[in-house]
């Protein structure tokens, strides 16, 4: 995977983790249930990182080596940095890192 494509995914990502994170707390606040926004964008972030990466690995029939492994877990933390944080944070150091290169 190359950067551009990190990008696209974390986009794509940051999406539906956002989306996903709004309606479950809706569902939550309905059902009158006390939570941390925090920890629900952690645990939701993770689990639609792994799923999409664990779909794209199967959709393209890569091989999963230690590579692959390091770039979902960067990618879980890029994505609950940016449902926490939000985009233009993440992309805004993403950018400051790629300068000092």
């Amino acid at each position: 995977m190359n950067t551009e494509f990190l990008l696209i995914a974390l986009t794509a990502i940051t999406i539906f983790t956002s989306l996903f994170v709004q309606a479950i707390k809706k569902l939550l606040d309905d059902a009158g249930k006390k939570y941390s926004s925090n920890i629900l964008a952690v645990i939701t972030s993770f689990v639609v990182s792994v799923g999409t990466c664990v779909g794209y690995i199967i959709y393209t029939n890569i091989a999963v080596t230690p590579q692959i492994v390091i770039e979902i877990i960067c990618l879980c933390l890029l994505s609950f940095l940016t449902a926490t944080l939000g985009y233009d944070k993440v992309i805004q150091a993403l950018a400051q890192i790629k300068k000092m290169d």
